[in-house]
């Protein structure tokens, strides 16, 4: 583990002396894929908004969060001589691939701190000094990189994945990007909290003329994705457009100590026949491309994205209206290139 900046470095012990811990057997299905077994301890809880100014807790368990590792491992060819970057705050659902992933594979993970993931061109002098082979950050993040990071000027010969997630990457920026980084491989992975990541896309070259968003993707190993529009009926095609539900072994248990919000969050699937089985809704519309991709549409609730990060305008209503001068409140999103929304 080290410490990324202008600082010396910071190393801790090595692995093989850190005190041991009894391991946890996770359930798995017939095909030893991991299972999305209720009774599996819980791993870690991520607070994400509130509509009504009380975070919920996303519970998941040990096995959804191997679930998403090994998929990781599979997908990217993670190994041990890989250098991976964590400026992602710890609660920040980002920092679940830079912390597990690397040690599920005793590579090396470098954190940036709070002040350097402000600074650009400090940023980039980091990623390039420390050989950062596996970069993932949020679009907004890579945007700043591209206009003040001074790019042309430093060695990237390391660097060999480039991940983004958590809002729309505007076409024109990440054409910028690719010139500036041209040899990543580089890939959109979309997710809620709730499911880890359940879908992604490897960017393939963009063309000067092309303006719209790059899709979202297909679902990941362990995962199914199903569209269902206002009727009911499965989106199966392009020009269809539907709610998009995820199941598989990376969802989430449910909200901590919020069992109405966690019923809420989950449907049965219409669409299994003969068996018991349910669909988290993750709020978003969805279409498909000709090649079977998910493409993002919009909201359904009252939520939006900024700087990757999911904020509900209820809660901010809700916070404006409790002060004493203010009868009634409302929040509008104002679509912003850099951040995704301003509010």
């Amino acid at each position: 583990l080290r410490e990324g900046g202008s600082s010396e470095l910071c190393s801790l012990e090595r692995w093989a002396d850190a005190p041991g811990e009894r391991a946890v057997e996770i359930a798995r299905g017939p095909g030893g894929e991991r299972a999305g077994d209720p009774s599996d301890p819980v791993a870690y809880i991520l607070y994400t908004s509130g509509s009504t100014g009380r975070p919920k807790g996303v519970v998941h368990t040990h096995g959804s969060a191997m679930s998403f590792v090994e998929w990781c491992a599979r997908t990217f060819e993670l190994s041990e001589k890989d250098r991976f970057s964590s400026h992602a705050p710890f609660h920040f659902d980002l920092s679940i691939f830079d912390l597990y992933a690397s040690l599920y594979h005793g590579g090396e993970v470098v954190l940036f701190g709070e002040e350097i993931s402000k600074q650009p061109a400090a940023m980039a002098d980091a990623i390039a000094a420390r050989a950062i082979s596996v970069w993932y950050s949020t679009p907004s993040v890579l945007r700043l990189l591209v206009e003040f990071g001074q790019l042309d000027t430093r060695d990237w010969a390391a660097l060999r994945l480039v991940l983004f997630a958590g809002e729309v990457f505007p076409v024109k920026h990440l054409r910028a990007l690719l010139e500036k980084w041209p040899a990543p491989r580089y890939y959109n992975l979309y997710g809620p909290t709730e499911t880890n990541v359940c879908a992604y896309y490897e960017v393939e070259p963009l063309s000067p003329q092309e303006t719209a968003p790059i899709p979202i993707g297909k679902a990941c190993a362990n995962t199914d994705l199903i569209a269902i529009n206002a009727e009911g009926k499965r989106v199966v095609g392009p020009g269809e457009e539907g709610l998009l539900y995820a199941r598989g072994s990376t969802v989430m248990q449910g909200y901590y100590g919020r069992p109405e919000n966690t019923a809420a969050s989950f449907i049965r699937n219409p669409f299994a026949v003969g068996r018991e089985e349910k669909l988290y809704c993750t709020g978003d519309w969805v279409t498909l491309d000709e090649s079977g991709n998910y493409l993002f549409v919009g909201r359904k609730d009252h939520m939006i994205k900024t700087r990757g990060y999911r904020v509900e305008l209820g809660e901010i209503e809700a916070v404006m209206v409790a002060h004493p001068a203010v009868d009634e409140a409302v929040a509008l999103p104002i679509p912003d290139d850099a951040i995704g929304n301003t509010i």
